[in-house]
């Protein structure tokens, strides 16, 4: 690796423009220069490592993607300031202060939500046992070990007009995947419900209705087009990968494509790697990150330049708590980082603490956010 190339990487650390591969570079080598000294280090002495990486001490071609959370920091720090390095995971985090411990913790989200058959009976999915659940419209309907539910295909044809619906919702602290009488797999996220038909069987389209957000796989039909309802909008699609983020509580409807091709609208035509954001008045079309959008389906809360207010929404659902801010600036606060959804609530916000600049109270199931 050239001088010219390592201080090329150095002037995009400071400046928070690296690549996760050319961030995980230079902290290697940070990491590697600090592994014997002691934790409290001067900015001086920060500068003085930057001096012997130009001088190649160190040569790293190729490291990958540490798993990490940080926010960039670089021009709050003053020159006279001292700092501490706190190692974790391959990266390490600039902070003033030791970040809380929470005597009341929280556990993440997992499986559970609630099925309404046509008929209004429902169904907890979290208690009921594996197997078979009901037959309707000459469906079975299956709960696995894994967390699913499954709709079984069968032959019963459905008499024009009788279309029966059934309901899936997940409250806060839930989540759930589902295979749809065509095969159409569909992840659903918190605080989130999908309507649909019990069969698809002689219907001329194949509509669910969306409030929340959810992950589709649809099946391939070009006779029967795939359409998703959510909020006032319609999307249609033949076969595709595609996410859909419609919370009544946020103020745009955000909708990601993976693969294939959707139609918004009737008027709007993403492409893969593109994102609609949907205000009510119009829609507008940018190429995004499909695995930031896509990281609550992977286990992942994924933050790219985000608001703390947008990303405590999402703590909110996912850790069934409410969130109370003592200053409202606070949440302006911008962050970026990676972090697993299924540790304690504890864990994401230590994360966020480590910047020294918010810190948060635990109390029962309300987390307080102080500046």
């Amino acid at each position: 690796m050239s001088k010219q190339y390592a201080e090329e990487l150095l002037n995009k650390y400071r400046e928070g423009t690296c690549s996760p591969q050319e961030l995980a570079i230079v902290e290697s080598w940070l990491l590697e220069y600090f592994k014997t000294s002691t934790e409290v280090i001067t900015e001086e002495e920060f500068f003085q490592a930057e001096d012997k990486i130009l001088h190649g001490i160190f040569d790293v071609e190729e490291i990958p993607e540490p798993g990490f959370f940080k926010r960039w920091l670089w021009p709050a720090i003053s020159v006279a300031a001292a700092i501490v390095v706190v190692f974790s995971v391959g990266t390490y985090f600039f902070k003033k202060d030791t970040p809380s411990t929470y005597i009341n913790d929280i556990n993440p989200g997992s499986n559970k939500a609630i099925l309404t058959l046509s008929d209004g009976r429902k169904i907890s999915l979290t208690d009921a046992k594996d197997g078979a659940l009901a037959t309707q419209s000459g469906f079975e309907i299956l709960k696995t070990a894994d967390g699913q539910l499954v709709y079984k295909a069968g032959s019963k044809r459905v008499e024009a007009g009788r279309t029966a619906y059934n309901a899936i919702e997940t409250p806060k602290g839930g989540q759930y995947q589902i295979f749809l009488p065509d095969g159409t797999k569909v992840w659903l996220n918190a605080a989130s419900s999908l309507k649909f038909p019990s069969t698809f069987l002689d219907l001329g389209e194949r509509k669910v209705e969306l409030s929340g957000e959810a992950y589709f796989e649809v099946v391939k039909d070009k006779l029967h087009p795939f359409l998703v309802e959510s909020k006032g909008q319609e999307i249609k699609v033949l076969g595709t990968h595609f996410n859909v983020s419609s919370y009544a509580d946020d103020a745009t409807i955000k909708t990601t494509l993976l693969e294939g091709s959707v139609k918004i609208n009737s008027s709007v035509i993403l492409k893969p790697g593109q994102q609609s954001v949907n205000d009510g008045s119009m829609i507008s079309v940018d190429q995004v990150d499909i695995e930031n959008a896509v990281a609550w389906k992977n286990g992942e809360f994924m933050f790219r330049n985000e608001s703390l207010e947008s990303i405590m929404k999402k703590v909110s659902r996912w850790y069934d708590v409410d969130v109370v801010y003592q200053n409202k600036q606070a949440g302006q606060q911008v962050f970026g980082g990676t972090i697993s959804r299924f540790g304690k609530v504890s864990e994401v916000l230590c994360m966020l603490e480590l910047t020294g600049d918010v810190k948060f109270k635990v109390e029962g199931r309300r987390i307080i956010v102080m500046k």
